[in-house]
């Protein structure tokens, strides 16, 4: 779901992963991730004649050649739709919807942007925009099935904003969504769809009196650092009041990067909370969820995503229509 999503809202174009798992740019872009993964934990594999004689070399060209070529074929058809557009809508004084791909295009219009640059743009949106909002939401789902009673409070708030409707979310009723947007940040502080990320050293750095010389790379690992006692009252259990206004007050704004931080944290935070409260908001509306495997059988995984150890094995059950 969150692949086609990304996929309508970055490019105006859709795979339908969720029907069509063998798609080849689902394959890819699936493969790509682990590849890169491998790459990661494995430094041997940074030595190129050792990336190739093990077969990742010639993998990673390979997929990578096709989730690029797909973007460039959609990127030569919506431009040659954009200029056609651009006509028509001279004729006709019409407007439509822009996905994230239109605006680039008219910045290449206006000479700005070339199709390379178009491509590296969409591409970066593609790759970061599903897996981690697939795994947040899963994650998500499996502790609100662990925790009833903040499954409740959720189901009373949906309720009481949609009373019954099947109508489209909007953007007022996603702001109306107070409990689940704590819901959705004490997950991703338990469970953060990126267990980790690097960034370089600038100049000579003294922390707690240790030297970070400039030129090192330093791994922050939201994982770990979420779970500190120091910052989060029983660290290891989901309780969404950890994101209440006092207690957001009394801790310091680095205590919790599921998103990075700094003039380097993800351009796309505000899109994808606003996917998740959508696509959360609607299956409440009809369903809840139980589990009868314990909460923390289910060990998180850090790859480049932070999976599952078992997926997310829940039962999912009709509720009463609301009244």
């Amino acid at each position: 779901m969150a692949l086609d999503i990304i996929c309508e809202t970055s490019m105006g174009t859709t795979v339908d992963a969720q029907h069509n798992h063998d798609h080849t740019y689902v394959r890819s872009v699936t493969r790509l991730n682990e590849v890169v993964f491998a790459w990661q934990r494995m430094p041997w594999l940074k030595i190129k004649p050792i990336w190739y004689l093990t077969g990742y070399g010639g993998e990673y060209d390979h997929h990578l050649k096709v989730v690029t070529d797909f973007t460039k074929s959609v990127i030569r058809e919506k431009w040659d739709e954009f200029q056609k557009f651009q006509v028509d809508q001279r004729e006709t004084k019409d407007k439509r919807s822009m996905a994230f791909l239109d605006l680039l295009l008219e910045l290449r219009q206006e000479g700005l942007l070339d199709e390379e640059d178009i491509r590296e743009e969409v591409d970066t949106f593609m790759f970061e925009g599903h897996d981690t909002t697939s795994a947040s939401m899963g994650w998500t789902l499996w502790s609100l099935a662990h925790y009833p009673e903040v499954q409740e409070k959720v189901i009373e708030e949906i309720d009481s904003i949609f009373q019954g409707s099947d109508r489209d979310c909007t953007n007022d009723d996603l702001k109306q969504m107070k409990y689940l947007e704590k819901c959705l940040k004490e997950s991703l502080r338990l469970f953060p769809s990126v267990p980790f990320f690097a960034r370089n050293v600038e100049k000579d750095t003294v922390i707690n009196g240790d030297l970070f010389p400039k030129g090192v790379r330093i791994v922050v690992v939201p994982l770990i650092l979420h779970r500190n006692p120091n910052w989060w009252e029983n660290p290891n259990e989901f309780n969404p009041e950890n994101f209440s206004e006092d207690k957001m007050g009394n801790r310091h704004a680095y205590a919790d990067v599921p998103f990075s931080a700094g003039p380097r944290n993800c351009i796309g935070q505000k899109f994808a909370m606003m996917e998740e409260k959508t696509v959360i908001s609607w299956f409440f509306r009809k369903y809840r969820l139980r589990s009868n495997i314990p909460f923390e059988a289910n060990h998180a995984q850090p790859e480049i995503i932070l999976k599952p150890s078992i997926g997310f094995p829940l039962i999912v059950e009709h509720r009463q229509p609301y009244a």
